[in-house]
């Protein structure tokens, strides 16, 4: 990667439709200046706090606070080994703090997050929030889940299959807080390239949400609308926990909808350069930039270790599963009298039944999101109403 590349992100969270704190949080730290970006590239995290009343939201705050300003501010080490340092300090901090507090025991937080440097990639990893990348059609989860199923499955004392029925799945078995000292998990560094989308999520919504959906909305779609659209599809399946999502892309975004895709690029549009020969389209050179002699590449795909892949096509039993929903949300957004914008949910409805008549994918599951944000913001409202 190359300081001047193109990086679109974005966050969203919520407290979900159960809880009544939000104990979450997110960090998003771009390196300031090029001699940063060759030292600590860009930070990006994930936490999610454990513990009674307030002290889960804390942890996870004092997490998203100080790793990154530990790890930025770091004068020595790789990269590796200076965002290990951090997760360790703080996780004795947040040791501490329980010790000399009663009302703190228990504190705790998971922690994952995502550096993008000059030589890729690298994962820092603790707990059971998750880190994926979406390319190709393809969605591979690059951080292994420190729980009591994960573990149990690892050591091959459990099927997935039987530890989905007798397992309970928010079993813990590693964050930063109840231990002062904690290993770090790294993976990486990872080859990148252009189009490549990284998610990192809270279990509030890997949970409800399955793999192949995170995917498809998040290798599809403006990072910002990815997020709206998987929050909000975690709140119409119950919303049983918080809920926090951060999409991470590389290169330029194009909606496939919008014709612009030669305007960005006015040596595209000409289609020739001073000696008349075709010049390269803005993804050409974005290629070349990524690929070419002065990128790092240090992992071919097939040596990378992937916890779980699959695919993540837009396809129809995809816009199926999700139509069923929207419309049985929909028929009980009815029957309950919601109060929600009726003429612009019909105009959404009309657009997706277009877009599957003219066998659009895309455009479908744009206004499928559309829907789900529609009614998942009004199903959150009625949730909290004192009438509900």
């Amino acid at each position: 990667m190359n300081w001047d590349d193109i990086i679109i992100d974005a966050s969203a969270t919520d407290t979900g439709m159960r809880r009544r704190n939000n104990q979450d949080s997110h960090a998003t730290v771009r390196a300031p200046n090029r001699e940063t970006w060759r030292q600590r590239g860009h930070l990006f995290m994930v936490a999610d706090g454990m513990g009674a009343h307030a002290v889960g939201e804390l942890a996870s705050k004092m997490a998203c606070d100080l790793i990154p300003h530990n790890y930025m501010k770091a004068k020595s080490g790789t990269a590796g080994e200076a965002i290990s340092k951090a997760f360790r300090d703080v996780s004795r901090l947040i040791n501490g703090r329980a010790a000399v507090n009663r009302d703190f025991q228990g504190m705790g937080t998971t922690c994952s997050a995502l550096l993008l440097l000059p030589e890729g990639a690298l994962v820092a990893h603790v707990g059971d929030s998750r880190v994926y990348r979406v390319r190709d059609g393809r969605i591979d989860q690059l951080s292994f889940d420190h729980s009591l199923v994960w573990e149990l499955i690892r050591r091959n004392h459990l099927t997935a299959e039987q530890a989905k029925v007798s397992i309970p799945k928010n079993v813990i078995t590693r964050s930063l807080g109840p231990e002062a000292d904690i290993e770090v998990d790294l993976e990486g560094p990872l080859a990148v390239q252009p189009g490549d989308a990284f998610l990192l999520c809270s279990d509030g919504l890997s949970g409800p949400v399955t793999d192949p959906e995170l995917g498809a909305f998040a290798g599809n779609f403006h990072p910002r609308d990815a997020c709206r659209y998987l929050l909000q599809l975690a709140n119409l399946r119950g919303g049983y926990d918080n809920i926090t999502v951060q999409i991470v892309r590389l290169g330029p975004w194009v909606d496939p909808e919008s014709g612009e895709t030669e305007n960005q690029d006015p040596a595209a549009k000409s289609g020739k350069d001073a000696n008349g020969r075709g010049r390269p389209s803005w993804m050409d050179r974005l290629v070349d930039r990524f690929t070419g002699p002065k990128a790092l590449q240090t992992l071919a795909p097939d040596e990378e270790n992937h916890y779980r892949s699959c695919d993540c096509a837009i396809d129809e039993k995809l816009i199926r599963s999700l139509l069923k929903l929207v419309e049985e949300v929909r028929e009980g957004a009815i029957s309950k009298a919601w109060s929600l914008d009726w003429t612009a949910l019909s105009a959404h409805r009309k657009k997706l039944a277009d877009a599957r008549e003219s066998g659009n994918a895309w455009v479908a599951l744009r206004e499928i999101g559309e829907l789900i944000c529609l009614l998942g913001q009004a199903g959150r409202f009625h949730s909290k109403s004192p009438v509900s």
